[in-house]
């Protein structure tokens, strides 16, 4: 690959960006008057030997640096192009299920859902054009380019974006890619891109102050320009660089511009001052916890204050749960009520080894809980308060609160509850040591965290039937 030339940097910023030039994926961020446009143009103009621009807006009009769609499709209609056609239409029809694209006596015919007569490109809706017009004209980009992209999410479903630009950087990997965008998911998806953000164009001097932000987590003030208002925001916890949460729940709740926070205390903090300011801002706010021990009560509690909370312990759980586990078995060939049967079997063989342990967990977070109320009472003086303390142990009652979890516990694994024992089971060993990856065919748990993020990604049925599957556990 060659060495991409970037614009002057005005501040003290430019060792960082001399760094960036090894990277192959980047996404340009910035506000409105940034100079996020004209560094784009820098860009193509200082790499304009093998720099490629794409505009899904000005792709279909003359005078612009890509060819329109139309020449695109007659180019790949020749005979010498079929291998760069299969390409295209392989992932084409990935992104768009039910669409097909043909090419019949030198000319492309293309057929959607809706009946078997082929249709005119001015029939496809939008999005069908523009992901045909991106996966064409990367394909038949030249070998080595440096390939620009202007607002790569307009008009794609935000379960199209993921898999069609992520089969193209895979089908294209002697490319670069250079994203100009303001989807937020997008600059942060798997921390595969690194960011530059501009902040400010110095028009006398030509030169831009700009950060380069490697880690994939996107400084609040970037973050808050970059959500506009074509979306919600959903707070989680974890961070963009390791956590599951990012990367499963961006592709579980597409509708949603997904903001990592870290711990759950700051998740729910954030999301009760998003909804305190409402009248100072249009955006719609969530938060996303795990249920971890909470009981019923606390769980309704946040759910009426925007926080969704899972019918799952922890994140860790969803990959169990069975609608998962049997749509992934589907997808990977495998027999699904056998996998299922042996999942849930371990499930509950290893709660029913770990019963007493469990219980004393969810003992002592109800004590904790109820301490923390409890001392935030008013005392006249220390001596009441010392006598209030020494009385907490009659009125907690920890050993009934105990007996009594346990013997909810019990009454899972003799009745063959699962789904309750998944809800009440925390345990982060749980994924990590079950049967479930191997039986997929996976070799790990993480293989099989980053199948279920890659099925998701596809727009197709069993795509669907497993979002669907998760979403069921936040009902």
């Amino acid at each position: 690959m060659k060495t991409i030339v970037l614009p002057e940097c005005g501040k003290d910023n430019m060792p960082a960006a001399r760094n960036l030039r090894q990277a192959r994926i980047y996404v340009l961020l910035g506000g409105n008057g940034s100079g996020k446009s004209l560094f784009m143009n820098e860009i193509l103009h200082l790499n304009e030997e093998n720099a490629y621009g794409l505009s899904a807006v000005s792709g279909g009009m003359p005078g612009v640096v890509a060819e329109p769609l139309r020449q695109l499709i007659g180019t790949l209609a020749q005979d010498d192009e079929a291998e760069r056609f299969a390409m295209v239409k392989d992932i084409w029809e990935d992104t768009f299920p039910g669409n097909t694209i043909e090419i019949h006596d030198g000319q492309v015919r293309i057929f959607n859902r809706s009946g078997k007569d082929a249709i005119g490109l001015k029939s496809l809706s939008r999005g069908e054009k523009a992901g045909l017009y991106y996966t064409a004209a990367t394909i038949l980009a030249p070998k080595d380019a440096l390939i620009l992209v202007d607002s790569p999410t307009l008009f794609l479903h935000p379960t199209a974006v993921g898999v069609l630009w992520d089969r193209i950087e895979r089908t294209r990997r002697d490319c670069r890619f250079v994203y100009d965008t303001n989807d937020a998911n997008f600059a942060t998806r798997q921390n595969r891109s690194t960011a530059i953000w501009i902040k400010d164009y110095d028009a006398a001097a030509h030169t831009w102050d700009y950060q380069v932000i490697t880690n994939g987590d996107l400084p609040d003030e970037i973050f808050l320009q970059m959500m506009g208002s074509r979306r919600p925001v959903l707070f989680t916890e974890g961070d963009a660089a390791h956590s599951i949460d990012i990367r499963l729940y961006s592709m579980v709740f597409p509708e949603f511009t997904v903001k990592p926070l870290g711990s759950c205390d700051k998740v729910i903090e954030s999301t009760r001052t998003m909804l305190s300011l409402r009248s100072m801002h249009h955006i719609e706010s969530y938060g996303l916890v795990d249920r971890d021990r909470r009981s019923d009560e606390e769980v309704g509690y946040l759910r009426a204050k925007h926080i969704l909370v899972p019918e799952v312990a922890e994140v860790e759980n969803i990959f169990l749960a069975p609608g998962v586990v049997e749509t992934m078995a589907i997808i990977r060939g495998k027999n699904a009520k056998k996998v299922v049967k042996a999942v849930r079997q371990e499930v509950m063989e290893k709660f029913e080894k770990m019963i007493d342990d469990q219980a004393l967990q969810h003992t002592r977070h109800r004590m904790k809980r109820d301490v923390e109320r409890k001392i935030d009472a008013r005392f006249t003086c220390i001596t009441a308060l010392e006598l209030h303390i020494k009385s907490l142990i009659k009125k907690l009652r920890p050993r009934e609160v105990f007996d009594k979890l346990r013997s909810e516990f019990r009454k899972m694994l003799q009745s063959g509850n699962y789904e309750g024992v998944l809800r009440v089971f925390n345990h982060k060993p749980l994924l990590t040591g079950s049967c479930a990856p191997k039986m997929l065919g996976f070799s790990n748990s993480d293989e099989y965290i980053n199948g279920v993020v890659a099925a998701l990604k596809h727009g197709d049925e069993n795509a669907e039937r497993l979002r669907t599957e998760i979403r069921k556990l936040f009902a």
